[in-house]
Parts: structure tokens; sequence; C-alpha cells
């Protein structure tokens, strides 16, 4: 005996299960709370990010410094 099988297709289970408009809804209140937090820390969000350029740059001085260094100490060997 074979069992008859139901096929459903996959835009009607999406339909079925998911209300329509409320993946927008939850969307612009997601965005709205992001938008509140950036603007209520913005200030530190602003400081993080100098402090990082200033590191980063730092860094970059370092390793330059350490690469002619190198360079320097490799020529004086010869």
């Amino acid at each position: 005996m074979m069992k008859k099988k139901s096929c459903i297709s996959h835009n009607q289970y999406l339909q079925e299960s998911l209300p329509t408009g409320g993946w927008a809804q939850d969307s612009r209140n997601r965005n709205k709370s992001l938008k509140r937090l950036c603007q209520r820390y913005q200030k530190k969000i602003d400081s993080a990010l100098a402090a990082m350029a200033i590191g980063l740059m730092f860094l970059a001085g370092i390793s330059t410094f350490l690469i002619q260094l190198a360079e320097f100490g490799f020529r004086a060997c010869k």
C-alpha cells in the first residue's frame, strides 16, 4: 500500500506561517532602537574611534621604525 504524499510549495508555507507585514514593523523598531543607542553614546563612540585611530597610527609608526632599524642593521653588517 502506497501512502499519498502531499506537497506544499515553499511560498505557501511561508505565507501560512508568517503574518504579512510583521517583519517590516519589527525592522522599523530595531532601526529606531539602534538609532537611539547611537545618538545616546555618540560621544563615547567618537572617542573610541579616535583612540583606535591614534593607536593604529602609533603601531604603524613603531613597525615602520623597526623595519628601518632592521634594514639599517642589515646594511651595517655587510
